[in-house]
């Protein structure tokens, strides 16, 4: 079974006072670009981790995620799915999983790679965490991130260490 360790790029949610889940730190990338193209200025601050949101600042937060949601959803933007990874590539590959074999990235077009000793494969399917590659919809990707902020009175977004396997 994968450990979160091994996933470069996370981002822990942490809402009030509780961790609750984390989060490719590709998807608040994207999340922040299409909040800057829309002006919304409370969403964008998740483009740099770590951000605290509380009081009127969390109120703004959810109404900038509706905003970004709708966006995202009329513009058709996606990310990629694998078992429990979720990730939103922008023009740029990114890592996501660290392996024995390698390790795994995300194209923004291709879908899962491994990348290993052997070179670069197209991943489909991993048996842990178990999982199909799937195109998905760039709104269920960030839907964590708006359902942690709808229970929160203060949410917190930090950066989380990544310690990379030996391969």
């Amino acid at each position: 079974m994968t450990r979160s360790q091994d996933r470069p790029n996370m981002v822990l949610l942490t809402v009030n006072g509780r961790d609750m889940g984390l989060i490719h730190r590709s998807v608040l990338d994207r999340v922040a670009e299409i909040a800057d193209r829309l002006g919304c200025r409370g969403a964008m601050a998740l483009g740099g981790p770590p951000a605290s949101f509380a009081g009127a600042d969390v109120a703004r937060l959810r109404r900038d995620l509706d905003q970004v949601i709708a966006f995202a959803d009329a513009a058709r933007r996606t990310g990629w799915t694998l078992g429990d990874i979720a990730v939103a590539p922008g023009e740029q590959p990114e890592p996501v999983l660290d392996t024995p074999q390698g390790r795994l990235w995300a194209h923004p077009v291709r879908g899962f790679e491994l990348h290993g000793a052997d070179g670069v494969r197209r991943v489909t399917e991993l048996a842990e965490p178990r999982g199909t590659a799937r195109r998905t919809p760039l709104a269920r990707l960030i839907t964590p991130l708006a359902e942690a902020a709808a229970r929160a009175q203060v949410l917190e977004v930090h950066q989380r260490e990544h310690r990379a396997l030996n391969t």
